[in-house]
């Protein structure tokens, strides 16, 4: 079962570990809301995980 984080403006990072969901989210909040990032942290993250 693969694990997903849905932003905001409808991106959706996948993966098949909680880690993996983690980078590619930050990665694209980097990219296109680094105020963001800046204010969200890695537990917040976490809690942000949906199992799909």
């Amino acid at each position: 079962m693969s694990r997903l984080i849905r932003c905001e403006c409808g991106f959706v990072a996948r993966g098949d570990r909680e880690d993996d969901v983690i980078t590619t989210i930050r990665q694209h909040m980097g990219e296109d809301h680094p105020a963001l990032l800046e204010s969200v942290a890695i537990e917040d993250l976490r809690g942000w995980i949906e199992m799909d």
